[in-house]
């Protein structure tokens, strides 16, 4: 019983000391940064700011094509060798069939990584320009086509790369363009790849809490500092609470279920 107590007392300490070295390291940080601001008034940042927002604008529709054929041909690539792969699992024995089912694996992986840098490099790439006057830019149409272009091919791939493993696995259920399509999915899985799936989840939950929490801190300090506004704030800050919500009222259904049984 001591030993418990002590092992909580040593966590407890330990999670003191964290919060403690966490919050001395900010007012640091912050400090440092406010000094920073008072002698120069802000000025050198916002023209560096200004200056680095205007040259990306000029390069937003030669980043976005670029984007947009670099992806594709990358995409291409890892698809055929996927392809090959599954054509190869037809006819491969015990001791290869491990192998080529890691193979596939890690190469859809590769494949779907990919697919969404390119979506979410666009999205980025496009927002400083996201204005009135670069809309007003005759670049303007050729750059929001080409986005246009990099999302409609990064959907076609996704429908693509489930079709293919539909096909080499007959087993797996679920309509691409479904709203249950993860459900039908996840239920058409055998244990061992629900098994799989859950911890891959679990993992993914627990990273992102992390980065949410750094991600709020960041955006209130850039408030703060640079005057970057609210928005930013609120959209971490709600994105927290809708994944623990989630995960919370997830944990109570599930125990629900087991008392009702």
């Amino acid at each position: 019983m001591k030993n418990k107590d002590n092992l909580k007392t040593t966590s407890l300490s330990k999670l003191t000391l964290k919060m403690a070295a966490g919050a001395i390291v900010g007012a640091i940080l912050g400090a440092s940064a406010a000094v920073l601001l008072s002698i120069n008034n802000g000025n050198s940042f916002n023209q560096a700011a200004q200056k680095l927002i205007s040259g990306i604008q000029n390069m937003i529709f030669p980043g976005l094509l670029l984007i947009t054929v670099l992806s594709i041909i990358l995409q291409e690539i890892y698809y055929s060798r996927l392809k090959n792969i599954c054509n190869s699992l037809a006819d491969a024995d015990d001791e290869e069939f491990d192998e080529l089912d890691y193979k596939e694996e890690k190469t859809g992986a590769m494949l779907m990584t990919s697919n969404l840098l390119s979506y979410i490099g666009g999205i980025v790439l496009l927002a400083f320009g996201y204005s009135m006057d670069y809309l007003h830019h005759s670049i303007a149409l050729g750059a929001c086509l080409t986005f246009l272009i990099c999302v409609f091919y990064d959907g076609i791939m996704q429908a693509r790369y489930i079709k293919l493993l539909q096909k080499t696995h007959p087993e797996k259920k679920g309509d691409v363009s479904s709203m249950k399509f993860q459900q039908q999915w996840l239920e058409s899985c055998d244990e061992a790849e629900k098994e799989v799936i859950y911890q891959s989840a679990y993992k993914a939950f627990s990273f992102t809490s992390k980065c949410l929490s750094f991600l709020l801190l960041l955006t209130m300090l850039s408030h703060l500092f640079f005057h970057t506004g609210v928005l930013a704030i609120l959209v971490v800050g709600i994105t927290q609470i809708i994944l623990s919500l989630t995960y919370n009222r997830s944990c109570v259904e599930l125990k629900k279920v087991k008392v009702e049984r």
